[in-house]
């Protein structure tokens, strides 16, 4: 049987001083679905990331881009072991936005 976790996570910025470690360039600490934080820029709500891996940038700029895990995804959701590695995340357009 699957198991999943659902975690809430406080995002902060080095603005206020509650410093995230789910940011661009650290490492994905578990797999699943993260929600995404990067006002600079209209990005995806939501990304699908690996563990291991390391959280993306933005393709825009280089302001780091903030998460928080909404799901945890199941060991072993990768069959045959092929992965994809998302180095950024694009900007999207004003219709990709709306549609999302």
């Amino acid at each position: 049987m699957l198991t999943y976790q659902i975690n809430l996570t406080i995002m902060g910025s080095p603005e206020t001083g509650n410093v995230n470690e789910l940011r661009t360039g650290c490492t994905i600490p578990q797999s699943g679905i993260y929600r995404v934080s990067h006002p600079q820029h209209r990005l995806p709500q939501e990304v699908t990331l690996l563990k291991d891996h390391f959280f993306p940038r933005c393709s825009r700029c280089s302001e780091p881009v903030y998460y928080a895990l909404e799901r945890s995804a199941p060991a072993g959701i990768s069959p045959h072991g092929f992965s994809v590695n998302l180095y950024e995340l694009p900007e999207l357009g004003e219709d990709e936005f709306l549609a999302g």
